[in-house]
């Protein structure tokens, strides 16, 4: 599938189902019941695993809404990402992400969507999952789904879903509902269902 969180994490990240990440028709709240988490807003730079690695910068902030009938500015729940890549052989590259954030079980997840160029408009209308920690500084790691437990999960009745298997990687597929998508995160090891290496962002500013 198409759709990536964080270009970064996907090249240095080990996913636990190698080829692509797992996708979902429903996020795993509703823009009404999502939370909005003030941490996250800010500007960062991703952790560099050796100097000759391309700088990236990422600014998360949260989509403001028209002021309502009081004349208060409101803010929406929806998390708006952008990271800006610094090519020591190319000029900028940059890539949008719209996404939802939800607390589950004591942990804390992000239902992203990829934008397209306009900005506006996603690029498909299916989500990924990633699970997310902010620490006493401010920086942030984030790990991606296990797409290899999804597809057992499917496999085994436990969520609605299609798994389509080629060479080298399966395409992964949920059609569940938000309500057992969120059941069935808060149910297993956050450990094991968000595993592997996570991105360190690094905060620079609020």
């Amino acid at each position: 599938m198409k759709t990536r969180f964080l270009s970064t994490l996907l090249a240095g990240a080990t996913l636990l189902l190698a080829g692509c990440l797992a996708e979902s028709k429903n996020p795993l709240s509703t823009p009404e019941a999502s939370t909005i988490d003030a941490r996250l807003e800010g500007i960062y730079v991703s952790r560099r695993e050796k100097r000759s690695d391309d700088l990236d910068g990422w600014h998360f902030h949260y989509r403001g809404a028209n002021a309502d009938a009081s004349g208060r500015s409101r803010t929406t729940p929806w998390l708006e990402v952008l990271d800006v890549e610094h090519e020591k052989n190319g000029g900028l590259k940059g890539a949008a992400y719209r996404a939802l954030t939800t607390h589950l079980g004591g942990q804390d997840y992000l239902s992203f969507i990829q934008l397209g160029s306009t900005g506006d408009k996603e690029k498909s209308a299916v989500y990924s999952f990633a699970r997310y920690e902010v620490n006493w500084s401010g920086d942030l790691r984030v790990w991606l789904v296990n797409s290899g437990a999804l597809a057992d999960a499917i496999k085994t009745g436990k969520l609605r879903g299609t798994v389509t298997q080629h060479k080298t990687s399966d395409d992964i597929l949920l059609t569940d509902s938000t309500e057992h998508l969120a059941a069935f995160v808060a149910a297993g090891d956050p450990v094991k269902l968000f595993g592997g290496k996570p991105l360190i962002l690094y905060r620079l500013a609020r």
